[in-house]
């Protein structure tokens, strides 16, 4: 169901993607609560979020999808677009599913709200993939790992890639046993963006979660454990998202310390709909 601030619908007749952005949002967080709404620089993350998925080069609309009165009245409050949730989640991907109930798009790019340092050109490489090569089903963003105390991190997905770059194994702790400098070549981080097509969309949804996909807390591994191909788009950038108290001082230092990260940051702050 569209509610008010959430009105942009695609009626393109032709056989092109059409796209659209969707950050699943909401307030329960368990290491840092209502870490959504954090601020930074003065402005709420999710806010943060939007705004850098606004900024693609593409014109692709970008909708909050979230059940939470509080963080719907501070999207609409900034002027974004936005779909209410009725059902109870287990995860952003099935808010996404009923989100897109709403909105006539064949492909959604799933964007977390904690990645407040996403840049708008890796949305611009995520689209022009889609747009290349519409068939693949799901897509989803890796890069390299940065140091070797990441391949025992929990809070880090990581993944393995086979030689056709499709994504194969998701783990939150390796599972290789040869030496670390090995390891730091073959292992991958999963990033928080990645895009699907909507008749997948549909389909994995109707799908039980699976049980590893519960006990792992991951939400790519359903489709690992329903036997679908998902393709990876390798990113030069590494950057934290949101998760614990030491990740917003990361980010607040590279925020800081970055000039690339300076610099879109005042884009963010200067950015009107």
């Amino acid at each position: 169901m569209l509610t008010a601030g959430c009105f942009l619908i695609n009626t393109r007749q032709d056989l092109s993607p059409t796209i659209a952005i969707v950050i699943p949002a909401r307030l329960a967080s368990e290491r840092l609560p209502k870490k959504i709404l954090h601020d930074f620089a003065g402005l709420p993350m999710i806010e943060h979020v939007r705004r850098r998925g606004s900024m693609n080069s593409y014109s692709v609309p970008v909708f909050v999808a979230s059940g939470d009165e509080q963080i719907l009245e501070v999207v609409n409050s900034y002027g974004g677009q936005y779909v209410k949730t009725f059902r109870e989640h287990s995860d952003g991907l099935s808010r996404v599913n009923e989100a897109s109930e709403s909105l006539n798009y064949s492909h959604f790019i799933v964007l977390q709200g904690d990645e407040i340092l996403v840049l708008p050109s890796e949305l611009d490489k995520l689209i022009e993939a889609i747009y290349g090569a519409p068939e693949v089903k799901i897509w989803n963003q890796i890069t390299s790992l940065l140091k070797e105390e990441e391949l025992e991190d929990i809070s880090i997905v990581k993944c393995l890639t086979d030689s056709s770059k499709n994504i194969f194994s998701i783990f939150r702790k390796s599972p290789l046993i040869s030496d670390k400098a090995t390891q730091m070549r073959l292992v991958a981080k999963i990033c928080g963006l990645f895009a699907v097509s909507t008749p997948t969309l549909r389909e994995i949804c109707q799908k039980q979660n699976g049980k590893i996909q519960i006990t792992e807390s991951i939400e790519q591994l359903k489709f690992i454990e329903y036997g679908y191909s998902l393709r990876s788009l390798a990113t030069s950038f590494n950057f934290p998202s949101v998760n614990t108290n030491d990740d917003v001082r990361a980010v607040h230092h590279i925020l800081e310390n970055s000039s690339q990260q300076r610099k879109l940051l005042n884009e963010v702050l200067e950015f009107a709909n």
